[in-house]
């Protein structure tokens, strides 16, 4: 009673599914893929939103010398526009939501401070803490390439 084929021809039988179940594995372990339709000008203004926060968020935390009510309101514009960068880099939809209903906001506000508010530097900062925040968030994301992306139109 020779058992050496029925070994062998085991063996070869166990390598092989041992073999598919590594190929089987390795086509459904693959990197996420960025979303293929979102264009190039999304990530330049994701980048372009995070470094303007950080830099307005290192301003602050250098000259403000304390944490009032102040310090907190500009940290909310700081949070939203760190949140739409970060959202707008990884493509997510949320992130093309807020991004255009908070530059709709930044836009009246920013209006707002224009024409109404009269202060000696009033509309140096409506236009860099609102005006220009919105129309590059906006100028991004409302084009019909974008909204299909994100949006699945």
């Amino acid at each position: 009673m020779d058992v050496g084929p029925d070994l062998r021809a085991l063996r070869v039988a166990a390598d092989v599914r041992r073999i598919t179940c590594m190929s089987v594995q390795s086509q459904a372990i693959q990197p996420a893929r960025v979303a293929p339709g979102v264009p190039w000008y999304v990530n330049a203004t994701a980048i372009l939103l995070l470094g303007w926060a950080v830099i307005v968020l290192s301003v602050l935390l250098t000259l403000s010398g304390e944490f009032g009510p102040r310090f907190w309101r500009a940290m909310v514009l700081v949070g939203l526009e760190l949140a739409i960068g970060a959202g707008l880099l990884f493509h997510r939809r949320w992130a093309w939501v807020l991004g255009v209903a908070t530059a709709v906001v930044f836009m009246a506000e920013g209006l707002r401070r224009l024409l109404f508010v009269h202060f000696e530097y009033e509309w140096a900062v409506a236009l860099t803490s609102y005006l220009v925040p919105a129309i590059v968030i906006l100028v991004a994301l409302l084009p019909g390439r974008t909204r299909r992306a994100f949006l699945g139109e």
